[in-house]
């Protein structure tokens, strides 16, 4: 009798997310510590850790909203360079 190995579950993994999606996410989050830090009815423990997590997740959107102005600038950027240079004189 042989014995037989367990199969393993090939775990499928998402694909990257793109900035739009980590903005979604992390304004969810922010809403959500936002609801925490100010409800009256958590304990001073909770309510402070939830005002920790708006701080820290705040940073992160921050970033998150500066990279994504910055991606756009530099598209304009690329494609005012691929333009003739008829249309450069007249941008410059």
């Amino acid at each position: 009798m042989a014995m037989s190995t367990p199969k393993l579950k090939r775990l499928r993994r998402r694909k990257p997310g793109d900035l739009g999606q980590l903005r979604a996410v992390l304004w969810g989050m922010l809403l959500e510590a936002e609801a925490i830090a100010q409800d009256g009815a958590q304990d001073v423990h909770a309510r402070l850790k939830a005002i920790s997590a708006l701080a820290t997740t705040a940073g992160a959107y921050l970033k998150a909203t500066e990279q994504g102005d910055l991606e756009a600038r530099l598209q304009a950027l690329e494609q005012a360079l691929q333009q003739p240079r008829a249309m450069k004189k007249v941008l410059l």
